[in-house]
């Protein structure tokens, strides 16, 4: 449901020109770990509050045509029952196993208020052409149920009917302006070769269930990160700047994101921001696959976004909300971290240079001399501990060998360490964490080169550190290797593989009963560590995961193992504390979640 915002806009605020730099948000990142309002599959969801309740509706599960729950917080949510469990006589069946086992088709309902009732927008499969479009339903209260008007569906760009082919028609949403209704809708055109994603906007009639003009184009997909895809979108108010918010990439992945347009009219033009509003590392993946936003007045009178986000099996999307914050340099999610441009520092001895795999679509390379640096200033709205989530990607080798990269840090003038970086190869842009002591107000950090080389996306500032990232042994200790394929291996394959220890590896870790187990020798009994050498390239629609196995140490379970993605090939070790009896134990790596090769493991 498209609003126009009615809270004060924020003192002092003035709108940046988008995907450049303005004042930064005095925001400093996440307090806590973001948790799912509905932890249940609700993907695609509309927020509607009508007379103190918060009515959400979702795309259909589990033999639902629309999913219905209730709230009067946001935060506590009652299940009713199916919004419209009669479609038009237009929809033809249909399943879609990307969404799920159940799924039908019938995706991103919208509800709006209009003359005589309450419209319910919903995209499902035309029999006609085998394209999905867009029908309307009615109903005299929001809890439904909705009934479907006219046989036809409302918005078809399908080739059928006599209308020009966009590759149908998706994702409808509304916005309600000086007592005229319009229709946000998506030309699915990325289904189809030669087609492409675009957005328009409609007018509608007072009742909605009539389109009174033609569509106007709003944005199409053209930016690297949108993948093939802008769709969902949702048109907001604010101060008057009229914001687009719009998902893109592959919705199936932890790739699927939020990107958002301004313009000064409702038509536009907009202006794309060249920095996504969030992504997945922004919740530090604990939202994989962020999307299918809404926004809604909170219960306090503030502004709420609502969205979905896999779970970590990527089994369904759960609904989550969070406060959506207007500030100088934008809007920003308030659980996600605030996210700095490494590009828009000061940079010494170093070169900015275009990326399209970026998330601002440059980055800071070339920190090749011994003073090559980058600043960037940040806001703390307290003084305390935080992370810095650094994005970067580093390829250096000495020799042929793959090797880490150092940068030291500096904040406020003052040194906070060193950051490692891990080998990723080229391109293959990742996160390093450090924790660091910030002011209250702006903070200034440094990075300067080294050891090797690594280049710089971009800064994330979150208050809740999690995981560290994965370091090999403690140094001076003593280590007895054991090949991979050396074990027993079930399930699996071993296989030739360049810069794997031995030059083999165990791979085709593919089923649930996957494992290798080996023998290692424990002198004495007491607490190991084990060092797994690996190599991770599992993706999701194209969106890097991580992948994990299940360790067992002489029959006794110990532990999950998680493998940060790598690449594949790319050869990594991480560590996992184990208890070993003296002599000789059975160690066994059993495949948990998506894939991951064995190289090795040593025992320290």
């Amino acid at each position: 449901m498209a609003l126009t915002l009615l809270a004060p806009a924020l003192a002092g605020t003035a709108q940046a020109a988008p995907g450049q730099p303005g004042t930064p948000p005095s925001h400093a990142g996440s307090t806590s770990m973001v948790e799912p309002v509905i932890d249940a599959n609700f993907a695609d969801p509309d927020v509607l509050l009508v007379d103190g309740v918060y009515h959400a509706y979702a795309t259909n599960n589990d033999g639902q045509n629309v999913q219905h729950q209730t709230s009067t917080d946001l935060v506590h949510w009652t299940p009713q029952p199916d919004a419209a469990p009669t479609l038009g006589p237009w929809v033809g069946a249909c399943s879609f196993a990307p969404g799920g086992a159940t799924d039908n088709c019938v995706w991103a309902p919208e509800v709006s208020a209009v003359d005589g009732g309450y419209a319910l927008y919903y995209t499902a499969r035309d029999a006609a052409s085998g394209r999905q479009c867009i029908g309307v339903s009615t109903s005299a209260s929001p809890d439904g149920p909705f009934l479907p008007v006219g046989n036809d569906p409302l918005v078809c760009p399908s080739g059928a009917r006599d209308t020009v082919d966009l590759g149908g028609a998706i994702d409808a949403t509304t916005y309600a302006e000086n007592g005229q209704l319009y229709l946000l809708w998506k030309a699915d055109g990325n289904c189809c070769v030669g087609k492409t994603a675009i957005i328009y906007i409609q007018p509608l009639s007072a009742d909605g269930t009539t389109l009174t003009g033609p569509p106007k184009e709003l944005i199409r997909r053209d930016l690297p990160w949108e993948g093939n895809v802008v769709e969902a979108p949702t048109l907001v108010e604010h101060d008057g700047v009229y914001y687009l918010f719009y998902s893109s990439n592959d919705f199936g992945g932890g790739g699927y994101r939020t990107g958002y347009a301004t313009a000064s009219s409702i038509t536009g033009p907009y202006t794309k921001s060249t920095t996504e509003l969030v992504t997945s590392e922004m919740f530090q993946d604990h939202v994989l696959g962020y999307g299918g936003q809404d926004v809604i007045t909170n219960p306090d009178g503030g502004t709420s976004i609502v969205y979905h986000g896999w779970d970590p099996t990527y089994s369904y999307r759960a609904m989550y909300v969070s406060d959506l914050n207007w500030t100088a340099a934008g809007p920003v999610v308030a659980d996600a971290a605030v996210r700095y441009q490494a590009e828009a520092g000061k940079v010494v001895n170093a070169r900015v240079a275009p990326d399209d795999a970026a998330s601002g679509l440059a980055k800071v390379g070339g920190m090749d001399a011994t003073n090559s640096s980058v600043t960037v200033t940040v806001q703390a709205e307290k003084s305390g501990p935080a992370t810095l989530g650094i994005r970067y990607t580093n390829g250096s080798t000495d020799g042929a060998t793959p090797v880490t990269a150092t940068d030291t840090l500096t904040v406020n003038g003052r040194s906070a360490g060193t950051v490692t970086f891990a080998h990723t190869t080229w391109g293959n842009w990742r996160m390093a964490e450090v924790d660091v002591q910030l002011k209250k107000g702006t903070n200034t950090i440094t990075l300067t080169k080294a050891t090797f080389y690594a280049e710089i996306d971009a800064f994330d500032v979150y208050d809740a550190s999690h995981v560290p990232d994965p370091k090999g042994p403690p140094a001076g200790s003593t280590t007895t290797r054991y090949e991979a394929e050396a074990g027993v291996v079930t399930h699996a394959s071993i296989g030739g593989a360049g810069g794997a220890s031995g030059g083999l590896k165990v791979g085709g870790m593919d089923f649930a009963d996957s494992s290798v187990s080996l023998q290692v020798y424990a002198e004495k009994g007491g607490p190991a560590t084990l060092g797994i050498r690996f190599a991770n390239g599992s993706d999701r629609g194209g969106y890097p995961v991580q992948s994990t196995d299940t360790v067992s140490v002489n029959g006794t379970a110990a532990g999950t193992v998680t493998f940060p993605y790598t690449r594949w090939g790319n050869w990594t070790t991480v560590e996992h504390q184990v208890l070993l009896k003296k002599g000789w134990n059975t160690v066994t790596l059993t495949r948990g979640t998506f894939y991951a090769e064995i190289d090795a493991v040593d025992v320290s």
